[in-house]
């Protein structure tokens, strides 16, 4: 995820490498990074996070305890911290973040590696309006941004867009299953299914339109897609759905600190 933003922020021109810093404890990473992408890259985050303007926490959850109790004391009191790690609260970075107090979390998902994230931000209060301007101007790099009022949200955005690349792939795997089973060659099903998603997804961000509208514009009384779509209601996917959702939801709070 680190490296998606990386790309992100100079793709969109929002950043240059001279900018950007990386503290990266992998020798071969280091090398990757620098090569690739021209930035700094350290051994270290403390000489990082010393020069910082912006902190960008993007360590898995249970590294974030140690990352925190070696630069903690080196955080600036303007600097902007941000963290992605699922289930660290801002308040539990900011008893760990020395002078620090603008703290943001986020929660970006997979789709951030090739720049359409859907990522849920959440702000501190009174972490100021600049701060504000320059987190979402990171994560707007690297696709669509919306912002939650509660913190608590996050775990439900967690649920959604955070877990939802897994639910999509798995749906085209079984669209595919199906041309397969029923006689298409595995790429041909693929191909077909993989477009049919990527034209749908085309199709609602243009006419931006609610999602129920745009299934009865393709949906004919008595037609094929009716009997498809019968047949998706008897198997009840919309509760499948959101039971998925609803456990992927309750597992971030699990694993909350």
């Amino acid at each position: 995820m680190a490296e998606a933003l990386v790309r992100g922020l100079l793709d969109s021109g929002a950043y240059t490498p001279g900018q950007i810093e990386v503290g990266e404890p992998d020798e071969r990473r280091r090398q990757v990074l620098k090569e690739t992408y021209g930035v700094r890259v350290e051994e270290g985050n403390v000489p990082v996070v010393s020069r910082a303007d912006v902190c960008l926490l993007a360590v898995k959850p249970q590294e974030m305890a140690s990352v925190l109790e070696e630069i903690g004391p080196h955080l600036a009191a303007g600097l902007l911290v941000i963290s992605i790690a699922a289930g660290i609260s801002t308040g539990w970075i900011r008893e760990r973040s020395g002078k620090a107090k603008k703290i943001v979390r986020a929660m970006p998902n997979a789709a951030a590696l090739v720049g359409q994230s859907a990522t849920g931000l959440y702000f501190r209060p009174s972490i100021g309006e600049e701060a504000k301007k320059i987190a979402m101007g990171i994560f707007d790099s690297v696709g669509e941004t919306v912002v939650v009022d509660k913190e608590a949200h996050l775990d439900i955005v967690t649920g959604l867009s955070g877990s939802g690349p897994a639910y999509v792939f798995l749906f085209l795997e079984a669209l595919t299953d199906a041309g397969v089973y029923l006689g298409l060659a595995r790429d041909v099903a693929a191909r077909l299914a993989l477009q049919t998603a990527r034209g749908s997804v085309g199709m609602a961000a243009e006419l931006d339109k609610p999602f129920v509208l745009l299934r009865e514009i393709i949906t004919s009384p008595g037609g094929t897609t009716a009997a498809g779509l019968k047949a998706l209601d008897e198997g009840a996917i919309r509760a499948v759905l959101a039971k998925a959702v609803e456990m992927a939801t309750r597992r971030s709070e699990e694993l909350c600190l």
